[in-house]
């Protein structure tokens, strides 16, 4: 199963382009939810959106869409004193309310924070569910990094960002996950969609999310139709 989206989807800047000019905010979701199957909310980095907030966005929503929540930052970014497992199982707790409605987490580790495998498992362990990793050091891209994913059937997070290092296509997990941070036009997005294909021929999910640009909806649609082969990658 493919999962296509963006980095967020209430933006007001999008209105005229993606969302209707006059379309209120309270509806943005609801709109989006018929055109995409998936949404990485990256607010939850941030601040957990509340137990109601959530409830809402899962009703208005199909059972086949996906939210993949971001971690907060304390569990990556915090100081080695901070409480990181802590946190870790209150943020998993109070996301649990999206039910089958919540995606992979993705945890993302800052570029300042080297390979710490202890720290990987405990949080993985705590999450107690799928997870996408995103690494931004390059000493984590070895196979002992890669052991871990496999035992919590975690994802490599693979990310196309010039400031980052790209991670390799490694099979860790039976979901892939790809973040698609540059613009695409033209026929650019031809060999994302070869590599989407072959995920899904051997991955049980695959999600794919571009960054919160006012293109963005129209190519992870397009990318959507293309990798399902209902149309030519190149248009």
């Amino acid at each position: 199963m493919l999962f296509a989206g963006t980095s967020g989807f209430s933006y007001a800047s999008w209105k005229g382009t993606f969302y209707p000019a006059n379309l209120a905010g309270s509806k943005m979701l609801g709109y989006y939810a018929e055109r995409l199957n998936g949404v990485e909310l990256n607010g939850s980095f941030y601040r957990t959106p509340p137990e109601a907030t959530l409830l809402k966005w899962a009703s208005e929503t199909p059972p086949g869409f996906r939210f993949c929540m971001k971690a907060n930052r304390g569990l990556t970014y915090s100081a080695e004193a901070f409480d990181r497992v802590g946190l870790a199982r209150i943020f998993t707790q109070r996301i649990a309310v999206l039910a089958e409605r919540l995606g992979p987490v993705l945890l993302q580790f800052p570029p300042v924070r080297q390979k710490n495998l202890t720290l990987l498992d405990s949080l993985l362990t705590t999450l107690a569910r799928p997870a996408a990793v995103e690494f931004r050091h390059e000493s984590w891209f070895d196979d002992d990094t890669y052991g871990v994913l496999r035992e919590h059937d975690s994802a490599l997070v693979v990310t196309d960002e010039e400031k980052w290092p790209r991670a390799p296509l490694v099979d860790v997990s039976s979901v892939a996950y790809f973040r698609l941070r540059r613009g695409y036009p033209g026929a650019s997005l031809r060999a994302w969609t070869a590599e989407v294909r072959s995920a899904l021929a051997s991955h049980q999910e695959v999600h794919v999310y571009f960054r919160h640009d006012p293109e963005s909806p129209a190519l992870a649609r397009r990318l959507l139709r293309a990798a399902a082969g209902a149309e030519p990658v190149s248009r």
